[in-house]
């Protein structure tokens, strides 16, 4: 792969985020903070220089790139935009430079786990965690349609659709295409959460951050305490409608837009049952507030990590499971998928099948298509790494000083992407209280996590090899 196949698409994402920047210097004068709008306006700056530069110097330069390659392009980027990102929460001095490269990793990685509290930090720091983390979910969901698609190519039915037709020998033909249409439909289905939020009582500015943070999963808030409480049970359905939005595959709504059913779709059972599930165990856990289970349970499910009642989740351990699982494949959701462990429950089946009658075949289907038996052996192969990756990087985390129960809970909530879980269990220790030896174990979590720990390893070899 030819320079120019990095260094263009950096380019344009180094501009898109300069942009990013300078409306956020023009949140932070609207909502009476403008001393703080020069801070963001020097982020622009300086990561509008490099990016128009490359963009000027590779003009009419043509690149061409396998999925391989592009998953190389994606962790180069989502290792540097997140540094950028670092420099406001740095130069406004609420973080020293660690703190802020793990909150900046945090929240464009939709992990949102938080070192500072909402209350203790003003308007403009808050609207810039929640829309990096709107910015991690939408590229997130570039990174499925446009990169992991072509990888898929022996299960073509967990991420194809009509949405995108890829090209595994060049990706970057359609990736345009690609931003376009994601970008369309994720900013709808943001806005429409965020009209609901408004109508419902909110003002401007919580309702931009809930809806932003919601669609993303992110678990962003504008105020500490339990959505119930601050922001009222209406409001907070929205909020959770918008998070079961972002747990859904994104390539389903472009096929609701081409009159096609979705309701039974494998992907939209399988979360409402974990739902359903987890739902049952906290009620059993936690009587008398079932409505709040209910929210807390589908936040869990969605790995956005929002809590309704504001209290300590009710069983932790069954909560971790599903928070592993995660939602759909192509969501902003964290986890496994649950288009896998359907694979895989699947493929049990069969196992089972074939014992009782060793005459038999049964092959594994899934959305109407046959599942090869390379794709189902790299399934069990990405669900060992992603479980051998809690174990290395808990171990990792205890070495540095933190006790079993916390450095498992950690690692859990940093590589599903769910960071507000760890607040919210009966654990000793915060994100508040984590040292600084642990941070950067952490934040190679949350990137494991957003490229899926398997393909990530992939996106180390592309970086390195040499053709």
């Amino acid at each position: 792969m030819t320079p120019v196949a990095f260094l263009r698409p950096l380019g344009a994402l180094w501009v898109l985020f300069a942009g990013v920047a300078l409306f956020a210097a023009f949140v932070a004068a609207a909502v009476g903070e403008p001393h703080l709008a020069p801070l963001f306006g020097t982020t622009a700056l300086i990561a509008f220089v490099p990016g128009i530069f490359i963009l000027t110097a590779t003009r009419g330069l043509k690149s061409r790139a396998s999925a391989l390659d592009a998953l190389g392009l994606a962790l180069l980027s989502w290792i540097t935009a997140p540094a950028m990102a670092a420099l406001p929460f740095w130069l406004t001095g609420y973080f020293d430079p660690i703190d802020a490269v793990f909150e900046a990793y945090s929240a464009v990685t939709t992990t949102g786990a938080t070192l500072l509290p909402a209350d203790d930090l003003p308007r403009s720091l808050i609207f810039w965690r929640a829309i990096l983390g709107w910015l991690g979910g939408y590229a997130t969901l570039l990174l499925a349609i446009g990169v992991f698609a072509a990888l898929d190519r022996d299960v073509p039915a967990i991420r194809k659709s009509a949405l995108l037709t890829l090209r595994s020998d060049n990706v970057f033909s359609h990736l345009p295409l690609a931003a376009r249409r994601v970008a369309i439909i994720y900013s709808v289905l943001t806005s429409l959460v965020w009209l609901g939020l408004l109508f419902a009582g909110n003002g401007l500015f919580n309702a931009t951050v809930l809806s932003m943070s919601a669609i993303s999963t992110s678990g962003y808030t504008p105020t500490d305490g339990g959505l119930l409480e601050s922001i009222g049970p209406i409001s907070t359905v929205w909020v959770m409608m918008g998070c079961l939005v972002g747990a859904l595959n994104i390539a389903l709504f472009w096929d609701v837009l081409r009159d096609r059913s979705v309701l039974r779709d494998p992907d939209i059972l399988g979360i409402f049952a974990l739902i359903v599930g987890l739902g049952g165990f906290f009620v059993l856990a936690r009587p008398g507030t079932p409505f709040s289970d209910v929210l807390d349970a589908t936040f869990i499910v969605t790995t956005s990590g929002f809590s309704a009642g504001g209290g300590v989740i009710p069983a932790l351990a069954a909560s971790i499971f599903v928070a592993l699982i995660g939602g759909a494949a192509a969501s902003t959701t964290g986890g496994i998928k649950v288009s896998r462990i359907l694979l895989l429950w699947k493929r049990m089946g069969a196992e089972l099948a074939v014992l009782s009658d060793p005459r038999s075949v049964v092959p594994v289907s899934f959305r109407g298509r046959r599942v090869q038996e390379s794709a189902l052996v790299g399934i069990w192969a990405y669900v060992l790494a992603f479980v051998a990756a809690i174990g290395v990087g808990t171990i990792a985390l205890a070495s540095v000083g933190l006790d079993f129960e916390t450095a498992f809970l950690a690692m859990t909530a940093a590589l599903a992407n769910i960071g507000p879980m760890l607040d919210q269990s009966d654990a000793l220790t915060s994100w508040r209280q984590i040292p600084d030896e642990a941070k950067p174990i952490l934040i190679s979590a949350m990137i494991l996590g957003r490229l899926e720990v398997l393909a990530a390893i992939a996106a180390i070899w592309a970086l390195f090899k040499r053709k």
